[in-house]
């Protein structure tokens, strides 16, 4: 028979020492799970507006002012915006965020920014002394689901499933809105026009008379004309020109050759009833003027427009949603409601049937 022998005290305390840690460990709390910072949103790409209503400057180039400019094209991408409210392979929408998305990638508003840069082109037009052509005002509207009710209403009819209103894109002739100007007296141009000939004429005559010294005759005729042009506001018109002539001819009967001829001319002319005075040499800068502003009051619209239309939407994904959630909240009361038979139903089946 063995006799178990005893356990040293060390053992033991160094064995209760590692109980007391194992026990101190395990009660202490897991830490959390890193939760994933939400991502900043991405700041709105700005938008560089330029006035068109102002020329450029001839200096250093002189021809500057009279040659077109490159407009920057728009961006047809998706802003970053949308990648910032995805997270898990979710994406999280408030009605401010969906409003923001909409007005960074809305064609409607990009058509609508080129009116007001139209608008101001036409300023600079009306300001050289040339007819206005018109602005588009119309506002892009019913975007399918943005329209009354939702997803359940009717959808746009014109291009892209959008509305072409009354002064929108497409009316009048070339797609440009043709305006009620009235009958006036003609408007010149008020930019300086320079015009320059020059000119060169050779002509041979076989000669049928017996007089004539020599057989063929040959003259050359060389011509240099320039011509200055200005109107003013005010009604009056300076003009000026200044020509020369050079012929020669080999024909011994003539006595100059070569023969030289210059002209210089100088007029003024002021009109003193009808065109007289800046109203009504002027109107052109005021109606395109007036339609600047009506350009920038459709421009605000269409945001409205815009946003009313996806604020729409937005609470017409948003209701079916919360009542789902509401009706799954529901079901399991009403599937025990359906279970209990009522108070009457239990009555009726306690009393006795009479015939």
């Amino acid at each position: 028979m063995r006799v178990p022998r005893p356990i040293p005290a060390v053992t033991l305390d160094l064995i209760c020492a590692l109980l007391i840690a194992t026990c101190a460990l395990a009660q202490q709390p897991s830490p959390p799970p890193s939760i994933a910072p939400a991502p900043q949103s991405a700041p709105p790409s700005p938008v560089h507006l330029r006035d068109y209503s102002q020329p450029r400057s001839a200096f250093p180039k002189f021809l500057q002012p009279y040659t077109p400019r490159q407009l920057e094209l728009s961006n047809l991408g998706n802003s970053p915006r949308i990648d910032t409210l995805m997270r898990d392979g979710k994406i999280y929408l408030s009605i401010d965020d969906a409003v923001a998305l909409a007005l960074e990638n809305n064609l409607d508003l990009e058509i609508a920014r080129y009116n007001m840069n139209i608008a101001e082109a036409d300023l600079l037009r009306a300001k050289s002394g040339a007819n206005i052509l018109g602005i588009n005002t119309g506002i892009v509207q019913n975007t399918p689901g943005g329209g009354v009710g939702g997803l359940g209403g009717s959808v746009g009819s014109g291009t892209g499933g959008t509305t072409i209103a009354a002064g929108g894109a497409g009316s009048g002739t070339n797609g440009l809105v043709s305006s009620t100007l009235g009958i006036g007296s003609p408007i010149t141009s008020f930019d300086p026009t320079l015009t320059g000939t020059l000119q060169l004429d050779k002509n041979q005559t076989e000669s049928v008379s017996v007089f004539s010294p020599i057989p063929v005759v040959a003259q050359n005729a060389y011509t240099s004309n320039f011509g200055y042009s200005q109107g003013f506001q005010w009604g009056g018109t300076l003009s000026g020109g200044f020509n020369n002539t050079h012929l020669t001819t080999n024909n011994p009967t003539s006595l100059l050759t070569p023969q030289l001829g210059s002209t210089f001319q100088f007029r003024f002319t002021q009109n003193l009833l009808q065109g007289f005075g800046f109203l009504p040499n002027t109107r052109f800068i005021r109606i395109a003027k007036n339609n600047r502003e009506i350009s920038d009051v459709a421009f605000r619209l269409q945001i409205i427009t815009t946003v009313d239309q996806i604020e729409n939407m937005y609470w017409d994904l948003v209701y079916p949603t919360k009542m789902c959630a509401c009706n799954r909240k529901r079901s399991p009361t009403l599937r025990r409601r359906l279970k209990m038979p009522s108070a009457r139903h239990k009555l009726a089946l306690c009393l006795p049937f009479r015939s």
